[in-house]
């Protein structure tokens, strides 16, 4: 993903010794907004052609599809076909499911405690220096509203 630098000099700004030129109240302001960028793509590179689709169809025969960018896609199909047509025959072996079923653990994992159930533990130390701070706190807002 490409950034813009939006703090770039402009040729304006170079000729005044890096002083940006302040628009007068007759220019327009110009806002700085994001581009928006097509998802889909429209480019020759993404898009797959009429004549290859009809081709995958068949519809159309293979010297039908001319063109340097249509070649690549169709070569790029027929590698999928022989790469589907080689895992079509794979078979999971038998045994899998037991191998599977045997690696799990016997027991059942203990979950863990939610945090809103968990027992709290404070020094009382901790627990006197937390109430005098509060205690501070709610004093000066008193002292606050009370002016």
């Amino acid at each position: 993903m490409m950034h813009d630098d939006l703090n770039a000099p402009t040729p304006e700004s170079r000729e005044n010794n890096g002083e940006a030129k302040r628009p007068s109240s007759r220019e327009p302001v110009r806002r700085v907004s994001d581009r928006e960028v097509p998802i889909g793509g429209t480019d020759s590179t993404t898009r797959t052609s009429d004549l290859v689709h009809a081709w995958l169809d068949g519809e159309l025969p293979e010297s039908a599809v001319a063109g340097a960018d249509a070649t690549r896609q169709v070569e790029f199909w027929k590698r999928v076909d022989r790469d589907l047509e080689q895992r079509r025959y794979l078979v999971t072996p038998a045994d899998l499911t037991q191998k599977i079923m045997d690696a799990l653990p016997a027991t059942t994992p203990a979950t863990a405690t939610p945090w809103w159930s968990r027992p709290i533990a404070m020094s009382p130390i901790a627990v006197a220096a937390a109430a005098t701070s509060l205690l501070a706190l709610g004093a000066a807002i008193g002292a606050t509203i009370r002016r």
